[in-house]
């Protein structure tokens, strides 16, 4: 009322204005808001226990609307009845004197909840707003031609993946039947991306393309859910215990019962009061030029020039004044180290941790060191270049570490006693004596350190539920009786395409895709799927496969003769099998293959 629309004070005043609304709940009912879309809900086993106090509720909401000159619309408001029965009870609710109708599903927030939680209908309604973009794929792309794959991969997952999960806390519970639905269109999508054919082995598409078979991706994004509900939003699970009260044994329950064994216990620190480092501080510097001094280096001459450079460039900072910092992981155990001419220190950190959260520790660690030290300058080198760019930065982080926001008040503090720190880059595993001796102390940590105190935040837990999601893609990919081909060259799975990093076109990416999967146009295929009468070839001196086109069939030997000419001028071995070209991950002998099914014209 007054003010412009959008204005950054609307929704505040809301919040004000509706503040009360809570006092218009009748007893056992239960209101929930997103802005000015409610739902108000109660439990019970019969009709009656349901209409009375609803009713109440609908009455005084309108009295309570009409005092502060507004009106709910009766024609927005819409009455679902959960329940498992046959015969669902059939409730007369009124809204400012208007009937408020009964449907068996009803959207909120952009799901559609049906009466007996099945879920066909939001997932129905999922297949249906893909399909559109699926189309956009297919207008980009073709078998031969078209958009890059890694391309393609980004915009499924922006614009079609990113639909699929949305909302999957809720129905990542529904029958296989339902879910299998959606599955069938990563398996489409994936197939345009790769140009794969339509008979290759789904759990194959996945493992090329390094996408997460989407039960596991479901699973993963409502664990999340749980861990940072524990500290962002404690009502969810207090909604899940009232569950466990009423012994609820339902498919929805599983989750949170895997969760309730795991002991996972986030602590609840506030890390958004975190003030950043003043850039006009000049008593706090960040010094990452070795970076640019070390540039071109062969990596066989480093640990010879390295230290020489880093030697000539601190020479001026003396022994007393210079710490050096370090993080390691070793058997799942992280700690850090921290050295320095006169002490040194190693700790251990609780897991869940990584080496980012560890050098962090090890850079606090340094500045409580430091304060107890007379007032000067002191250096402070450490081989992460992620930690001095968090520091650095001046873009609030959603979720800052613990260490960040305690190392930040450290400096601080330091600065307004007149020291001065600086904040080195120096690179690893290049001999620099301190830093060396820092990474000892690291993994002395590690293994043997005693526990460094810290509150855990609830997304260091998150590298955990990657790793669980991992290892059970993994076991499904082992225990599969299809795509054993592939498995035979990827036995590992991972999150990213085998074609990463490669400077490739779409075409071989696809034709090296084929290959892997073991599904192409060639007879041998296409006669175990029923669309030729015969696996042999037509030179009549074996079966119509890659192995036999590329080393032995007839009617390709002067094509051969240049691959094999070509292979030997680059030091390479000829009549390697066709699966241990594709398995070495040498671009250079899977270029070749290529260059000779191109040259040859066989249709992969």
């Amino acid at each position: 009322m007054g003010l412009p629309q959008g204005s950054c004070l609307s929704p505040l005043l809301y919040n004000f204005y509706v503040n009360d609304i809570d006092e218009c709940l009748a007893n056992s009912c239960t209101l929930r808001q997103l802005a000015d879309d409610s739902v108000v809900s109660i439990t019970g086993g019969k009709a009656s226990d349901l209409q009375g106090p609803l009713q109440d509720t609908l009455d005084n909401l309108s009295e309570w609307a009409l005092k502060l000159g507004i009106e709910f619309s009766p024609e927005k408001t819409e009455l679902v009845v959960f329940s498992r029965k046959h015969n669902p009870a059939q409730l007369q609710l009124l809204l400012t004197g208007k009937t408020i109708s009964q449907v068996l599903v009803a959207k909120y927030l952009g799901v559609w909840f049906d009466s007996k939680c099945t879920w066909a209908c939001h997932i129905r309604y999922l297949t249906q707003k893909c399909q559109q973009r699926i189309n956009f794929l297919r207008t980009i792309t073709g078998t031969w031609w078209g958009a890059h794959p890694g391309d393609l991969l980004r915009l499924y997952q922006t614009t079609i993946l990113s639909v699929l999960e949305y909302g999957c806390f809720c129905f990542r519970s529904a029958a296989n039947t339902h879910i299998i639905k959606l599955e069938r269109i990563q398996y489409r999508c994936l197939r345009i991306a790769l140009g794969c054919m339509q008979s290759t082995h789904t759990m194959s598409l996945e493992v090329l393309a390094g996408i997460l078979p989407l039960k596991h991706r479901f699973w993963n994004l409502s664990y999340r859910l749980l861990i940072r509900c524990t500290v962002m939003n404690p009502l969810v699970i207090e909604n899940f215990e009232r569950l466990v009260d009423l012994q609820s044994q339902s498919r929805f329950m599983t989750l949170y019962f895997d969760y309730m064994a795991q002991d996972i216990k986030p602590s609840s620190y506030d890390s958004s009061n975190v003030a950043l480092l003043a850039t006009s501080n000049n008593a706090i510097f960040f010094d990452t030029t070795m970076k640019q001094d070390i540039s071109g280096i062969p990596d066989q001459l480093r640990p010879q020039e390295i230290p020489k450079i880093f030697s000539n460039k601190f020479k001026h900072v003396s022994y007393d004044k210079s710490f050096y910092t370090d993080g390691s992981n070793l058997d799942e155990s992280t700690g850090f180290g921290v050295f320095h001419e006169n002490f040194t220190a190693s700790y251990k950190l609780d897991a869940p941790a990584s080496v980012y959260v560890a050098e962090l520790a090890a850079i606090q660690y340094s500045l409580g060191i430091i304060e107890t030290l007379p007032i000067d300058h002191y250096f402070i080198f450490t081989d992460s270049l992620s930690a001095i760019e968090a520091l650095r930065s001046m873009k609030p982080a959603k979720h800052t570490p613990y260490f960040l926001g305690k190392i930040r008040r450290f400096l601080s503090a330091l600065t307004d006693k007149n020291y001065r720190v600086t904040l080195a880059w120096v690179p690893s595993q290049c001999s620099i004596p301190g830093n060396e001796k820092a990474d000892s102390l690291a993994k002395v940590g590690a293994i043997d350190g005693d526990i460094y105190e810290r509150p855990i935040a609830f997304d260091e837990f998150y590298s955990i539920l990657r790793q669980r999601t991992l290892n059970s893609w993994q076991s499904s990919w082992n225990s599969d009786e299809l795509g054993r081909w592939l498995h035979s060259i990827f036995p590992k799975v991972s999150t990213k395409a085998w074609f990463k990093g490669l400077d490739v076109g779409r075409d071989f990416i696809r034709v090296m895709s084929r290959l892997m999967s073991n599904h192409y146009t060639l007879n041998t295929h296409l006669f175990r799927i029923g669309l030729v009468d015969s696996n042999h070839c037509v030179c009549g001196d074996g079966y119509h496969d890659i192995e036999h086109v590329v080393w032995s069939c007839t009617e390709y030997c002067g094509v051969r003769s240049e691959l094999i000419d070509s292979l030997r001028a680059r030091e390479k071995q000829p009549n390697v099998p066709v699966r241990d070209i594709l398995g070495s991950g040498d671009l250079q002998y899977m270029t070749q293959l290529y260059v000779f099914i191109k040259h040859a014209g066989i249709k992969i």
